[in-house]
């Protein structure tokens, strides 16, 4: 009789023998919305990207080469501060190229200072300074120099 009774409770308890399976995720049209837009943003990213290519590519883009300007009356470089005030102006036209700035200088390659001006003083930094002047050059004051020296097998006139 006990063994009736613990089968007999048995049956009337809800029974948890079989496994509960629960479904965790997005199903249904949810699912499918949620496929369309990254499909979506996908061909967006797509499309973007051939349209920057494109541009590129049609506009003349290109890395490494020269940059040319081409100009009837002349080409104008302006460099400004924060304010927008020009600091260094460059002005090339068809009979000169004009430099406004607190300082103008020319320099080799490697970096070595040939030429400088600016308002109290030029420097000439090359070893050797020629005059080709059929005249030559008139000083209107004095002028120092270490070393004067003619051209080789010509007279040294002063």
């Amino acid at each position: 009789m006990p063994q009736e009774q613990y089968s007999h409770h048995r049956s009337t308890m809800p029974s948890s023998e079989g496994p509960h399976i629960y479904k965790v995720g997005i199903y249904g049209w949810r699912k499918r919305c949620l496929y369309f837009f990254v499909l979506l943003l996908m061909i967006l990213i797509l499309v973007n990207l051939a349209m920057t290519i494109w541009i590129l590519k049609v506009m003349n883009f290109t890395i490494g080469n020269a940059l040319y300007f081409k100009s009837a009356r002349n080409v104008t470089v302006n460099i400004l501060n924060d304010q927008t005030k020009v600091l260094t102006q460059l002005v090339t036209g068809p009979k000169a190229v004009e430099a406004y700035g607190k300082r103008f200088e020319v320099k080799t390659v490697s970096g070595k200072l040939l030429f400088s001006a600016d308002d109290s003083e030029v420097v000439v930094g090359a070893e050797r300074l020629r005059v080709l002047g059929a005249e030559g050059t008139v000083f209107p004051k004095s002028i120092e120099t270490p070393n004067v020296r003619a051209d080789p097998f010509k007279e040294l006139r002063v």
